[in-house]
């Protein structure tokens, strides 16, 4: 039976992985103390710490935690379009028809499996050595082993190996281990390891050790960003607040709805950094949401959302790109990023935050055409 040692296949990876894939990406990451969240493209934030005495350090910034070894668990968290706020309910209780719910269920006391966006991720607490109540089909179709407080020195341990094996998955991430515990000592400079659904069939599974702390950005690209997410928030605001009507409201000049103009914003941003972070980590797709540009040409992507939701959909975007960020330690902004049509990063962060203000203030001069919905 072949197993796996660590040692020799612990890798540093922070600008590539073994496969592109055509599903939305998510974002496993790292915390201390084993702590670990997972976070898909729809916003949902779920957290997991190593046992029911845990506390997770970032545990206003999630929607919800669990513990390995506490209440047992076959629970949904969740929220659908429209709706404020996130549903943390159990399996039989939960919506029937959530594309982007996270699953998670109790395996034994050791182990939890979280479904979402076609991804598996099993989180397994301790080292190796308890009573494990996986069968076959727990086990199946697993992309990521978390492995949440791996004993000082027992990374490379029979167990340990003996537990990777059988569970089989593409790729293992070791948490709060020792850098001295492996023979290459590097580790990825960011907190954050993204995977995404893959019909690529596992092959041998790869160790990935990351940080336990986020990316920082450097000052220049910090204060680009931050400029341009504050132009994103200050569009939320005004879209925020109209009704669907609104939205869909069709000019009789001919100029695009409402909806149209918040779906391009989004869209663009979208596309011209995934196109970036897609050339330097394949699991990342190019994500293309741009509408068709002509108004007789053009369907709604969601003609029943309401404001609310088109909002939360521009700053799901703008989550997406900086949970990401990462992908561009050592880019210099003045410099054409990888994947790009941009002369440089600082144009396309100066454009984005231009192409907010445009479009909002096109949007604003709509509710004084002939017709407007009062709401």
């Amino acid at each position: 039976m072949k197993l796996l040692l660590f040692c020799p296949l612990i890798v540093w990876m922070t600008s590539s992985v073994l496969f592109a894939t055509e599903g939305e990406p998510i974002a496993v990451r790292s915390w201390p103390q084993g702590g670990v969240s997972i976070e898909n493209q729809w916003g949902l934030q779920l957290a997991v710490v190593p046992s029911a005495s845990g506390e997770f350090a970032s545990a206003e910034n999630v929607d919800h935690v669990v513990a390995v070894g506490g209440d047992s668990l076959d629970h949904v968290l969740s929220r659908l379009p429209n709706e404020a706020e996130v549903r943390w309910s159990e399996a039989v209780d939960a919506p029937k028809l959530d594309p982007n719910a996270i699953s998670v269920r109790s395996i034994d006391d050791h182990t939890l499996r979280i479904d979402v966006d076609g991804v598996c991720v099993v989180v397994v607490s301790g080292d190796g050595t308890g009573t494990f109540m996986a069968t076959e089909a727990d086990k199946r179709d697993v992309d990521v082993l978390v492995l949440s407080n791996v004993a000082a020195g027992k990374i490379n341990s029979d167990p340990i190996k003996m537990l990777v094996q059988s569970w089989h998955p593409m790729f293992v991430l070791p948490l709060a281990i020792a850098e001295g515990e492996t023979e290459n000592p590097k580790r990825a400079t960011a907190n954050t390891f993204a995977v995404a659904a893959t019909d690529v069939p596992s092959g041998k599974p790869t160790a990935v050790l990351i940080s336990q702390t986020p990316w920082e950005m450097p000052g220049d690209l910090a204060d680009l960003f931050e400029k341009m997410e504050q132009a994103c928030s200050e569009s939320q605001d005004v879209f925020a607040e109209l009704s669907v009507e609104q939205l869909n409201f069709k000019p009789e000049n001919g100029t695009h709805t409402p909806r149209w103009n918040v779906e391009h914003m989004m869209g663009r941003q979208l596309q011209f950094f995934s196109q970036i972070y897609h050339a330097v980590d394949p699991t990342i797709p190019v994500m293309n949401l741009n509408p068709k540009q002509m108004p007789p040409d053009y369907e709604f992507a969601h003609p029943d959302w309401d404001g609310s939701e088109e909002a939360r959909q521009m700053q799901r975007v703008s989550e997406f790109c900086r949970r990401f960020a990462y992908l561009l330690d050592g880019m210099d902004v003045n410099a054409k990023a990888p994947g790009s049509r941009w002369p440089s990063l600082r144009s396309l962060l100066i454009q984005m935050q231009r192409h907010y203000g445009e479009h909002t203030a096109n949007t604003v001069k709509k509710f004084e055409l002939p017709g407007w919905p009062q709401s």
